[in-house]
Protein backbone atom coordinates (compact mmCIF):
# COMPACT_ATOMS: atom_id res chain seq x y z
CA UNK A 1 0.00 0.00 0.00
CA UNK A 2 1.32 3.92 -1.13
CA UNK A 3 2.08 6.09 1.42
CA UNK A 4 -0.87 8.42 0.56
CA UNK A 5 -2.68 5.71 1.18
CA UNK A 6 -1.46 5.26 4.89
CA UNK A 7 -1.66 8.88 5.00
CA UNK A 8 -5.71 8.62 4.42
CA UNK A 9 -6.12 5.56 6.78
CA UNK A 10 -4.11 7.95 9.39
CA UNK A 11 -7.48 10.50 8.41
CA UNK A 12 -9.92 8.34 8.78
CA UNK A 13 -8.57 7.20 12.52
CA UNK A 14 -9.01 10.87 13.78
CA UNK A 15 -12.48 10.99 11.45
CA UNK A 16 -13.80 7.81 11.97
CA UNK A 17 -12.32 5.25 14.72
CA UNK A 18 -11.91 2.53 12.04
CA UNK A 19 -8.40 2.03 11.95
CA UNK A 20 -5.77 1.68 14.95
CA UNK A 21 -2.37 2.32 15.16
CA UNK A 22 -0.79 -1.06 15.29
CA UNK A 23 2.44 -1.05 17.57
CA UNK A 24 4.36 -4.73 18.64
CA UNK A 25 7.54 -6.53 18.45
CA UNK A 26 9.02 -10.00 19.46
CA UNK A 27 10.11 -8.73 22.98
CA UNK A 28 6.02 -8.11 23.69
CA UNK A 29 6.49 -11.91 24.23
CA UNK A 30 9.72 -12.69 24.43
CA UNK A 31 11.62 -10.25 26.95
CA UNK A 32 14.50 -8.53 25.87
CA UNK A 33 17.29 -10.77 28.50
CA UNK A 34 15.75 -14.19 26.76
CA UNK A 35 16.26 -12.85 23.32
CA UNK A 36 20.47 -12.89 23.22
CA UNK A 37 22.87 -15.47 23.30
CA UNK A 38 26.72 -16.40 23.22
CA UNK A 39 27.94 -18.38 20.03
CA UNK A 40 31.37 -19.68 19.36
CA UNK A 41 33.64 -18.26 16.58
CA UNK A 42 33.22 -15.14 15.05
CA UNK A 43 30.60 -12.89 13.50
CA UNK A 44 30.89 -14.39 10.23
CA UNK A 45 30.35 -17.78 11.59
CA UNK A 46 27.08 -16.88 13.37
CA UNK A 47 25.80 -15.02 10.43
CA UNK A 48 26.28 -18.34 8.32
CA UNK A 49 24.03 -20.09 11.22
CA UNK A 50 21.83 -17.54 11.61
CA UNK A 51 20.99 -17.12 7.90
CA UNK A 52 20.07 -21.12 7.72
CA UNK A 53 17.98 -21.22 10.34
CA UNK A 54 15.88 -18.24 9.22
CA UNK A 55 16.26 -19.65 5.70
CA UNK A 56 14.62 -22.16 6.96
CA UNK A 57 11.51 -20.12 8.30
CA UNK A 58 11.21 -19.18 5.07
CA UNK A 59 13.07 -15.22 5.92
CA UNK A 60 16.03 -14.02 3.74
CA UNK A 61 19.03 -11.91 4.48
CA UNK A 62 18.24 -8.17 3.17
CA UNK A 63 20.70 -6.17 4.41
CA UNK A 64 23.79 -5.91 6.32
CA UNK A 65 25.59 -2.74 8.21
CA UNK A 66 28.84 -2.48 9.50
CA UNK A 67 28.50 -0.90 13.45
CA UNK A 68 32.31 1.57 14.54
CA UNK A 69 32.57 -1.35 17.46
CA UNK A 70 33.14 -4.03 15.24
CA UNK A 71 29.47 -5.24 15.44
CA UNK A 72 27.75 -6.25 12.65
CA UNK A 73 23.39 -5.79 12.03
CA UNK A 74 22.02 -8.36 9.74
CA UNK A 75 18.32 -7.74 8.99
CA UNK A 76 15.96 -10.61 7.76
CA UNK A 77 12.55 -10.48 6.15
CA UNK A 78 9.99 -12.55 4.60
CA UNK A 79 5.94 -13.19 4.22
CA UNK A 80 4.22 -15.19 6.67
CA UNK A 81 0.58 -14.85 4.73
CA UNK A 82 -1.83 -13.40 2.41
CA UNK A 83 -5.06 -12.59 3.94
CA UNK A 84 -8.34 -11.93 1.89
CA UNK A 85 -11.13 -9.51 2.90
CA UNK A 86 -14.33 -9.45 1.55
CA UNK A 87 -16.60 -6.56 2.03
CA UNK A 88 -19.93 -5.13 0.42
CA UNK A 89 -23.86 -5.86 0.11
CA UNK A 90 -26.35 -7.91 -2.08
CA UNK A 91 -24.95 -5.84 -4.79
CA UNK A 92 -21.76 -5.14 -4.83
CA UNK A 93 -19.12 -7.11 -3.41
CA UNK A 94 -15.32 -6.14 -3.50
CA UNK A 95 -11.86 -7.76 -1.56
CA UNK A 96 -8.93 -6.87 -0.79
CA UNK A 97 -5.79 -9.14 0.14
CA UNK A 98 -3.12 -7.93 2.83
CA UNK A 99 0.14 -9.79 3.14
CA UNK A 100 1.35 -9.88 6.73
CA UNK A 101 5.04 -11.11 7.29
CA UNK A 102 7.80 -10.13 9.65
CA UNK A 103 11.46 -8.53 9.74
CA UNK A 104 14.08 -9.86 11.76
CA UNK A 105 17.43 -7.71 13.58
CA UNK A 106 20.04 -9.66 14.65
CA UNK A 107 23.02 -7.92 15.98
CA UNK A 108 25.95 -9.70 16.30
CA UNK A 109 29.09 -8.40 18.19
CA UNK A 110 32.42 -10.16 18.46
CA UNK A 111 33.55 -11.32 22.23
CA UNK A 112 36.91 -12.69 22.16
CA UNK A 113 36.80 -16.31 20.32
CA UNK A 114 32.75 -15.94 20.43
CA UNK A 115 30.00 -14.05 19.36
CA UNK A 116 27.29 -12.18 21.33
CA UNK A 117 24.01 -12.24 18.96
CA UNK A 118 20.99 -10.09 20.18
CA UNK A 119 17.97 -10.39 18.38
CA UNK A 120 14.53 -8.74 17.82
CA UNK A 121 11.70 -8.87 15.35
CA UNK A 122 8.42 -7.19 14.53
CA UNK A 123 5.43 -7.80 12.24
CA UNK A 124 4.95 -6.10 8.90
CA UNK A 125 1.87 -5.44 7.30
CA UNK A 126 2.21 -5.38 3.16
CA UNK A 127 5.58 -4.80 3.31
CA UNK A 128 5.98 -2.18 5.95
CA UNK A 129 7.54 -2.63 9.53
CA UNK A 130 5.05 -1.86 12.55
CA UNK A 131 6.71 0.74 14.84
CA UNK A 132 7.73 -0.64 18.06
CA UNK A 133 7.54 0.64 21.56
CA UNK A 134 9.85 -2.16 23.50
CA UNK A 135 12.79 -1.40 20.34
CA UNK A 136 16.17 -1.24 21.79
CA UNK A 137 18.54 1.45 20.77
CA UNK A 138 20.82 -0.52 18.23
CA UNK A 139 17.36 -1.28 16.15
CA UNK A 140 16.94 1.33 13.19
CA UNK A 141 14.22 4.03 14.41
CA UNK A 142 10.83 3.55 12.94
CA UNK A 143 9.69 5.17 9.73
CA UNK A 144 6.23 5.64 9.97
CA UNK A 145 3.52 3.94 12.40
CA UNK A 146 1.49 1.38 10.45
CA UNK A 147 -2.69 0.87 10.80
CA UNK A 148 -5.39 -1.28 10.25
CA UNK A 149 -9.26 -2.01 10.94
CA UNK A 150 -10.41 -2.31 13.94
CA UNK A 151 -12.24 -5.27 13.18
CA UNK A 152 -9.12 -6.89 10.39
CA UNK A 153 -9.16 -10.66 11.13
CA UNK A 154 -5.26 -9.90 10.76
CA UNK A 155 -4.76 -8.00 14.36
CA UNK A 156 -4.07 -11.24 15.64
CA UNK A 157 -1.50 -12.15 13.78
CA UNK A 158 0.49 -8.84 13.85
CA UNK A 159 1.28 -8.61 18.06
CA UNK A 160 4.40 -10.19 17.83
CA UNK A 161 3.83 -13.60 18.82
CA UNK A 162 4.88 -15.15 15.61
CA UNK A 163 8.05 -13.49 16.06
CA UNK A 164 8.76 -14.47 19.56
CA UNK A 165 7.83 -17.72 18.67
CA UNK A 166 10.43 -17.96 15.17
CA UNK A 167 13.21 -16.55 17.61
CA UNK A 168 12.26 -18.64 20.16
CA UNK A 169 12.38 -21.85 18.42
CA UNK A 170 15.50 -20.75 16.43
CA UNK A 171 17.14 -20.79 20.13
CA UNK A 172 16.06 -23.80 21.31
CA UNK A 173 17.20 -25.39 17.93
CA UNK A 174 20.71 -24.13 18.59
CA UNK A 175 20.72 -25.43 22.04
CA UNK A 176 19.60 -28.60 21.16
CA UNK A 177 22.35 -29.18 17.92
CA UNK A 178 24.88 -31.44 18.52
CA UNK A 179 27.71 -29.75 16.92
CA UNK A 180 30.44 -27.96 18.76
CA UNK A 181 31.55 -26.39 15.99
CA UNK A 182 31.66 -22.71 14.82
CA UNK A 183 28.35 -20.44 15.50
CA UNK A 184 27.08 -23.16 18.36
CA UNK A 185 25.77 -21.62 21.62
CA UNK A 186 28.00 -21.24 24.54
CA UNK A 187 26.84 -23.20 27.01
CA UNK A 188 28.01 -21.52 30.45
CA UNK A 189 27.42 -23.01 34.27
CA UNK A 190 25.62 -20.64 36.56
CA UNK A 191 28.32 -19.91 39.38
CA UNK A 192 27.55 -21.26 42.39
CA UNK A 193 27.67 -19.31 45.54
CA UNK A 194 28.41 -21.28 48.28
CA UNK A 195 27.71 -19.97 52.20
CA UNK A 196 29.90 -20.14 54.47
CA UNK A 197 28.94 -23.46 56.76
CA UNK A 198 28.15 -22.70 60.29
CA UNK A 199 30.36 -23.01 63.06
CA UNK A 200 30.59 -26.30 64.52
CA UNK A 201 30.75 -24.89 68.06
CA UNK A 202 29.04 -22.09 69.41
CA UNK A 203 29.71 -21.31 73.28
CA UNK A 204 26.03 -19.49 73.90
CA UNK A 205 24.60 -22.71 72.57
CA UNK A 206 26.30 -25.44 74.87
CA UNK A 207 24.20 -26.82 77.47
CA UNK A 208 27.09 -26.00 80.40
CA UNK A 209 26.90 -22.01 79.23
CA UNK A 210 23.54 -21.11 81.74
CA UNK A 211 25.10 -22.19 84.70
CA UNK A 212 28.99 -21.14 83.74
CA UNK A 213 30.21 -18.36 85.48
CA UNK A 214 32.35 -15.55 83.72
CA UNK A 215 35.76 -17.29 83.82
CA UNK A 216 34.11 -20.65 82.66
CA UNK A 217 32.10 -18.89 79.89
CA UNK A 218 35.57 -17.44 78.59
CA UNK A 219 36.91 -21.12 78.25
CA UNK A 220 33.94 -21.92 76.42
CA UNK A 221 34.55 -19.44 73.86
CA UNK A 222 38.01 -20.06 73.52
CA UNK A 223 37.29 -24.08 73.13
CA UNK A 224 34.81 -23.06 70.43
CA UNK A 225 37.26 -20.47 68.19
CA UNK A 226 39.96 -24.07 68.92
CA UNK A 227 37.29 -26.32 67.34
CA UNK A 228 36.40 -23.35 64.10
CA UNK A 229 40.00 -22.79 63.56
CA UNK A 230 40.79 -26.98 63.32
CA UNK A 231 37.17 -27.08 60.76
CA UNK A 232 37.99 -24.64 58.82
CA UNK A 233 41.66 -26.09 58.03
CA UNK A 234 40.16 -29.36 57.46
CA UNK A 235 38.03 -28.11 55.10
CA UNK A 236 41.08 -26.34 53.53
CA UNK A 237 43.37 -29.81 53.01
CA UNK A 238 40.83 -31.65 50.98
Amino acid sequence: MKTHEWALMGLMVLSTGCFQVVRSSSQTQLPEKRSHLVLTGTTDDAARRFSELFSKRGFQVTDRQKRKNGATLYVFKGQRAALTTVTGNSTVVSGSTSTVGSTFYVLLTPQGDTTKAQLFGKPTLNGSEVCSDEAPAWVPACVEDVYAGVAWDGLDQMTGREEAETLRGMMLELELAASSGPGSPVVTAEPQTSEPAPPACVASQLPEWKTASAVEKKKLLERCREESKDGAQAADSR
